[in-house]
């Protein structure tokens, strides 16, 4: 074995469906909360049912895609990367919304 030698893994792993399907509905859930943000600002703090339309998608699209990523941690056949991308991101989104909720409240 050499100074720089490099070390292979061979896998049949594959990716997660559900992995991926959390990981677009994080980055659909991250453009809502994006909309609604740029609309807000653009109607200054007016924007009324357009914004609420957002944060309500926001809201449902990371529910659904963090519940979508933690089925997916039952596969053992598929690499568990996606999986946890959409799982935190999902999550910190959803936390997100629910803080805007109750500060709304």
């Amino acid at each position: 074995m050499g100074l720089f030698s490099k070390k292979y893994k061979f896998t049949n792993k594959k990716i997660s469906k559900g992995g991926v399907m959390s990981s677009l509905f994080a980055v659909l859930s991250a453009i809502f909360v994006y909309m609604g943000v740029y609309t807000s600002y653009k109607a200054d703090g007016a924007g009324g049912m357009v914004v609420g339309a957002f944060g309500v998608g926001a809201f449902v699209s990371s529910t659904v895609g963090f519940i979508v990523g933690a089925r997916s941690f039952k596969n053992e056949e598929a690499f568990l990367g996606l999986p946890w991308f959409g799982v935190v991101s999902n999550a910190v989104i959803w936390l997100f919304m629910m803080c805007v909720i109750f500060i709304g409240i």
